[in-house]
C-alpha cells in the first residue's frame, strides 16, 4: 500500500482542508495554545507543498504557477513560513517582505476558551495568521478555478 497516491493530484489540498477544518474550529476541538501551534505548523507547509501539487495537477502551466505564487499576496507568505519552519530559519532570499512580530493577542470566545494571535508584517501591514492561512487558501482555489474553466472551455471547444 503506498502512503501517496502519485494519480490523485488533489490528495495534499484534502490534507490542506482538514488541517485547515482542525485549525480554525480551534475552540471546537479545545486545544491549548501549544497545541494549536502544533496543528498550524504542519498546515503552512502543507499549504506550501500545494504549490508542488499544483504544478503535478496542470503540468504544462509550470511557469504560470511560479508567476502567480510570486504575484501572489498570501502563497509566497505562506511559502516563507514555511521554508523558516523546514530550515530553522529563513536561510534563502524571501519571496515576500513578509516579517514575524513580537506583536501578540488573544482572543476570548463566550464559552471562556482563548488562543493566542499570531500577527505578520506584510507590505507594511501587520495582519494576523489565520487571515494569511485564509487567504492562501482563496488564493489557491481561486488559481485553479480558473484552470478548471480554461479546461472546460478547450473541452467545449474541441467537442463541437
Amino acid at each position: 500500500m503506498k502512503i501517496t497516491d502519485p494519480t490523485n493530484t488533489r490528495e495534499n489540498w484534502n490534507e490542506v482542508l482538514a488541517a485547515w477544518n482542525k485549525v480554525v474550529n480551534w475552540s471546537h476541538y479545545e486545544y491549548s495554545d501549544y497545541q494549536l501551534k502544533q496543528k498550524l505548523k504542519p498546515l503552512i507547509i502543507y499549504l506550501w507543498n500545494e504549490k508542488d501539487w499544483v504544478i503535478k495537477r496542470y503540468p504544462s502551466k509550470k511557469k504560470e504557477v511560479e508567476e502567480y505564487v510570486n504575484n501572489s499576496k498570501y502563497i509566497k507568505v505562506v511559502a516563507d513560513l514555511a521554508n523558516a519552519l523546514k530550515h530553522g530559519g529563513l536561510d534563502r532570499k524571501s519571496r515576500s517582505d513578509a516579517e514575524q512580530t513580537d506583536y501578540y493577542g488573544k482572543v476570548t470566545l463566550n464559552n471562556k476558551t482563548s488562543r493566542f494571535m499570531y500577527y505578520i508584517k506584510v507590505d507594511g501591514n501587520v495582519v494576523e495568521l489565520f487571515n494569511i492561512l485564509r487567504g492562501a487558501i482563496d488564493e489557491y482555489e481561486a488559481f485553479d478555478t480558473k484552470q478548471m474553466l480554461i479546461e472546460h472551455d478547450k473541452s467545449r471547444v474541441t467537442n463541437t
